[in-house]
C-alpha cells in the first residue's frame, strides 16, 4: 500500500473516529438530561446503548488509527460507526425546515 493512501485512510479514520465520539458524547449527555421527575432509570438504556456503539465500533477504529495498523480495517470501522450513527441521527432531523 502506497504511503499517501495509507495516511488518507488514517486521516479518514481518526475523522470517523472524532465524528463517532462526538455522537457518543451528545448521547450521554442526552440520556443523563433526563429531568428527575421523568427518570425512571429506563433512560439509561441509552446510555448503554451508546457506549457500547462507542466499545464495539468507534474504539478499534480509534486504536488502529492511532497505531497506525490495517488502515483499511480502521477506515470500515469509521465507515461502519458514522452508518450507523446517520442512521440514528437523519430521522430526527427537522427537515420540514429546510423547505
Amino acid at each position: 500500500m502506497s504511503p499517501s493512501l495509507r495516511r488518507i485512510l488514517r486521516i479518514a479514520s481518526l475523522a470517523a473516529a472524532g465524528l463517532g465520539t462526538l455522537f457518543w458524547a451528545g448521547g450521554l449527555v442526552a440520556a443523563f438530561a433526563v429531568p428527575s421527575a421523568r427518570a425512571d432509570g429506563f433512560h439509561m438504556l441509552g446510555a448503554v446503548l451508546v457506549t457500547v456503539y462507542w466499545v464495539v465500533l468507534v474504539l478499534p477504529g480509534l486504536m488502529l488509527a492511532l497505531l497506525d495498523r490495517w488502515p483499511v480495517v480502521s477506515a470500515l470501522f469509521g465507515a461502519v460507526a458514522l452508518a450507523v450513527a446517520t442512521d440514528v441521527v437523519v430521522p430526527w432531523l427537522p427537515w420540514g425546515l429546510l423547505s
